[in-house]
């Protein structure tokens, strides 16, 4: 019943609460622009630093559904392999602190994504994220160390998914954006699908802290990839 309750406040905020509508907001801006001589269809677009942000939005998301899918069965493990009252009471707090983490500050992300700039912010994410798979690796035999990377985890998926949709958004000519944005999404969902997949394998063949170390490399993709965010301005007839 409190499932179906909070279902429905979610339908009545999104009709009621979400005004002005973004898409009719966005329709009358750019039919405003257009009045103005203004072509906004016709903006320059970076097709290379979207597929940087679409990089970085998929590593961040694959990186913590790999590492959070495992958490429950290896402090399972750790706490000898129990089902009692004790281990799920670790288990749900870990959990509902890593979900704190994903989105309680991502006001404040999106702060600093305006504030030191967007590919700043996907590297501080990933500096986080960095923290939380050392910190998993090197404490996995505690449940208070797992549990603090677990909301590293959290945070530092928040600042790179906060910055990196943001610079998808922007980087895309109008015509453009909802289809990178869809494209972002199928993406996102694959590689955590297939993440969450390999963990299971990577987690019996070389345990917690190896699945922590194997997932550095996803962290270290994103960061070498950041000077594609750089690339200059191209016509809009490119597509990403």
């Amino acid at each position: 019943a409190q499932h179906h309750a909070l279902q429905l406040l979610g339908v009545a905020l999104y009709f009621f609460a979400l005004r002005p509508d973004p898409l009719l907001l966005a329709v009358r801006v750019a039919a405003a622009a257009l009045r103005a001589g203004k072509n906004v269809i016709a903006a320059a677009d970076r097709p290379r630093t979207a597929i940087y942000a679409i990089i970085a939005i998929a590593g961040a998301h694959g990186v913590m559904v790999a590492v959070m899918a495992m958490t429950p069965v290896h402090l399972m493990h750790i706490m000898g392999g129990t089902n009692d009252a004790a281990t799920v009471t670790v288990i749900g707090f870990t959990i509902s602190l890593h979900i704190a983490g994903m989105y309680a500050l991502s006001p404040v992300f999106g702060i600093l994504a305006d504030k030191l700039g967007r590919v700043p912010t996907i590297l501080l994410g990933q500096a986080i994220l960095v923290a939380a798979l050392l910190t998993a690796a090197l404490g996995q035999g505690s449940t208070t160390a797992v549990t603090v990377a677990l909301v590293l985890l959290g945070l530092g998926w928040s600042a790179s998914t906060v910055a990196g949709s943001t610079l998808l958004t922007e980087a895309s000519a109008e015509q453009m954006r909802t289809k990178r944005q869809g494209r972002s999404d199928l993406i996102m969902s694959l590689v955590a699908a297939a993440g969450a997949v390999l963990a299971g394998v990577v987690l019996g063949w070389i345990g917690f802290a190896g699945l922590a170390l194997i997932a550095l490399g996803i962290v270290a993709v994103v960061v070498v990839f950041a000077p594609m965010a750089r690339m200059p301005r191209v016509p809009v007839a490119t597509e990403a």
